[in-house]
């Protein structure tokens, strides 16, 4: 086992919870201190000698978030920084459908539009509306007008479960059918649009701070929880618990929360450092990556696990972590995988880029994780990495 360089608090019974903080304020202090990070960067990156991870397939498809609803054997869908969602086999990288959403500016879909897919649709939200889209072929079922979207656009959460679509936007989580779009439900305001389902309840953070649960079928509220503060980032559910992070820009760190998934209920705390994206949870561990540190915390406890090193990114944005098989994945903002092995933290293989953009922005990495193989998605393409199951 590493020991921890970064030494944190222990888990702890849920006190005073953090101060708020803003979305915008985050993602500003991660842009600052990459802006002053890429220059050097970009020189030393031009030195080094590149890194190949087990590549699968790799094209140039832009992609800035993913969905693979049924493993492997079905399509891995991509919102591309283009304004397109596309279909791809998920063993060769080819597109078996592509329809445009809104028009092909980068700036009108930041990091891809937020999708999902289940029940042979596959749902979009954009600038327009709520999208339906045939899973097989891409053709549009059906599009409802979303009122009320405020100024961040691309943090609009969307979700579907059984014959329903649940997304957030404006300021409530709402229900649509999955065959017509028609509204069936809607919370009431100060829903944060970042919602989670498991089981027959959909968890949503509160906008200031708080966590909620509603039926999926009735919209009716289960439970609050106030003690958690603003988050950024959607809850996970593991084996009856959610984890959660909330960041505090009054302190520059983070707090990891574990609630009781039916009541509520605190379960624990953990005091980190800042949390640079959000967590990865698989196999009754809980992966959390601050700064250069990635720890991994034991889900029923909060106890650390283990530590190890991943090295900063050089561009500007959010990284990004998915846990599957055994092994967490960590994506860094220039486009960099690094494979830690989920009990030990042993590092299986890194992957590096051929080259490094200076002019990154706010770069969304996103990674989709199965078994050994991790589909990497950004501005520069689409990779899959690992070892697929047959087909």
């Amino acid at each position: 086992m590493t020991p921890d360089p970064h030494p944190a608090e222990p888990a702890t019974p849920v006190g005073a919870r953090p101060a708020i903080h803003r979305r915008r304020l985050l993602l500003s202090t991660v842009g600052g201190l990459g802006a002053l990070a890429v220059p050097a960067g970009v020189r030393w990156w031009a030195d080094r000698v590149p890194v190949r991870g087990p590549r699968i397939w790799s094209t140039a498809a832009t992609g800035g978030r993913m969905v693979l609803p049924s493993g492997p054997r079905e399509s891995l869908y991509v919102s591309g920084y283009d304004g397109a969602v596309r279909a791809h086999d998920p063993h060769t990288g080819t597109v078996r459908w592509s329809r445009a959403v809104t028009t092909a500016d980068a700036a009108d879909s930041p990091g891809g539009w937020p999708l999902a897919a289940g029940n042979g649709t596959v749902c979009v939200n954009s600038a327009t509306g709520v999208r339906a889209l045939d899973a097989a072929s891409g053709q549009v079922r059906w599009e409802v007008p979303v009122p009320d979207w405020p100024d961040l656009p691309a943090e609009q959460g969307v979700v579907v479960v059984g014959d329903r679509v649940l997304t957030g936007y404006g300021n409530a989580l709402r229900c649509h059918d999955l065959a017509t779009g028609e509204v069936r439900w809607s919370t009431p305001a100060n829903v944060s649009p970042l919602p989670l389902v498991a089981g027959d309840t959909v968890y949503v953070p509160g906008r200031t701070g708080g966590l909620f649960a509603f039926d999926t079928q009735s919209g009716a509220q289960r439970w609050a929880q106030d003690a958690v503060g603003p988050v950024d980032f959607a809850p996970t559910a593991h084996r009856g618990v959610l984890h959660t992070v909330s960041n505090d820009p009054a302190t520059g760190g983070s707090t990891v929360h574990a609630l009781d998934a039916a009541s509520g209920r605190p379960l624990w705390r953990r005091a980190q450092r800042r949390a640079l994206g959000e967590l990865a949870v698989a196999d009754g561990t809980v992966c959390l990556l601050s700064g250069s540190d990635l720890t991994a915390l034991d889900a029923a406890t909060g106890d650390t696990r283990w530590t190890a090193t991943v090295p900063r990114g050089l561009g500007r944005g959010m990284s990004t972590a998915a846990a599957a098989g055994g092994v967490v994945y960590i994506g860094t903002n220039d486009y960099r995988v690094f494979a830690h092995d989920l009990a030990t933290g042993r590092l299986h293989w890194r992957d590096e880029p051929d080259r490094l953009a200076a002019d990154t922005e706010y770069t969304r990495i996103a990674l989709a994780a199965v078994g050994p193989a991790v589909f990497r998605a950004g501005r520069t393409g689409i990779q899959a990495l690992g070892t697929l199951p047959a087909a």
